[in-house]
């Protein structure tokens, strides 16, 4: 993509209100106008994208240019992703349980709090962007896991956990593809 096409983009995405997601099924970028359809977490109609960041509507007029996106299978590629899940062709996940508020998150503490993700070294919650900033910030200086464990050429150990926990591992913890 040369320069005059991205500013060109750049600009219409100013202009139109539309933002990035990640399709992480091809891994490729692509453009919504403020609402994507969840398929996996079982919605039907498509719901208003959401900036973890601002903790607001990305329709709310900033700039979410610098924003993180969201992983979210694009339109071409959601079947595919379901097929390759265990779904078969036309059947989606359950329908999920209806939104308590138009600000409900999909992470959610021990006690049930919303919260806007965890840390994948040492499992703790973050309620706020400026908690993962804080935490993430100086090669994540402030998270006791990976400091002890950055040295070892390791993944995360929580990362790891999930993964066994789902059958994803072998008996000896490697990747049952390899």
């Amino acid at each position: 993509m040369s320069i005059a096409q991205y500013e060109m983009n750049q600009e219409k995405r100013r202009t139109t209100m539309a933002h990035l997601h990640w399709c992480d099924v091809t891994g490729h970028e692509w453009e919504c106008q403020g609402t994507a359809l969840r398929l996996l977490r079982g919605d039907t109609e498509p719901t208003p994208c959401y900036c973890l960041h601002h903790q607001s509507p990305m329709e709310d007029g900033r700039d979410h240019s610098q924003c993180s996106i969201e992983l979210l299978a694009c339109p071409e590629h959601s079947e595919q992703q379901l097929l390759a899940m265990g779904y078969e062709h036309g059947q989606a996940p359950a329908q999920a349980p209806a939104a308590e508020s138009e600000k409900s998150s999909m992470f959610k503490d021990e006690h049930g709090n919303p919260t806007v993700g965890f840390c994948l070294w040492c499992n703790c919650d973050f309620y706020s962007m400026d908690e993962v900033e804080a935490h993430n910030a100086d090669q994540m200086a402030n998270c006791p896991v990976f400091q002890e464990l950055k040295g070892e050429h390791c993944g995360p150990p929580v990362l790891h956990a999930m993964f066994e926990q789902a059958g994803f591992l072998n008996d000896d913890g490697t990747d049952e593809d390899k």
